[in-house]
This record gives C-alpha cells, structure tokens and sequence, in this order.
C-alpha cells in the first residue's frame, strides 16, 4: 500500500498545477462517497432496529392478550392524554 502512494506522490509531482487539482478533486469525491455510504448503511442499521423493536412490541402485545384475555378496559383518549397523566389526584 505504501509503494502504491508513493508512487502516486510521484506522479503528483511531475503535473501541472490544474491536474494536481483535479486529483484532489477526485480524492475528495471519493472520500465523500465511503462517507455517504456509511450513512447510508448506518440508516439501514437504524431501520432494521426499528423493524426488530416493532416485532418484539407485537410479539409482547399477543402474548399479554393471551395472560390477560379480551375483557382488558379501553383507556380513554383523555387517560392517555399530556393532561390526563399530569391532573392532579386526590
């Protein structure tokens, strides 16, 4: 790998200015390129997290309905509301 730059830096050197330019041009594209494929792999990561917590929350979900049976009551929209939670009890 070394020889390999080295020999690049070589060539580098016998360009004219514009050309060097060029190459660092194709240098950063590339480089941008790995970076927007690992976010992208990243995202895929995530979703595949998201798919796999869905499963598990769906698989929770038929076996609490097997313990519990289907007469289990309803909470309200209220109940379940920002002020339902937070109203003060007695």
């Amino acid at each position: 790998m070394e020889i390999l730059i080295e020999e690049i830096v070589r060539k580098l050197h016998s360009l004219p200015e514009v050309k060097i330019l060029e190459v660092l041009d194709f240098v950063e594209f590339l480089t941008l390129k790995k970076e927007h494929l690992t976010l992208r792999q990243m995202g895929n990561d995530l979703l595949q997290e998201d798919e796999e917590f869905e499963a598990i929350a769906d698989q929770l979900a038929d076996e609490f309905k097997v313990y519990v049976g289907t007469t289990v009551p309803v909470l309200s929209d209220y109940a379940v509301s920002r002020a339902g939670i937070y109203e003060e009890h007695p």
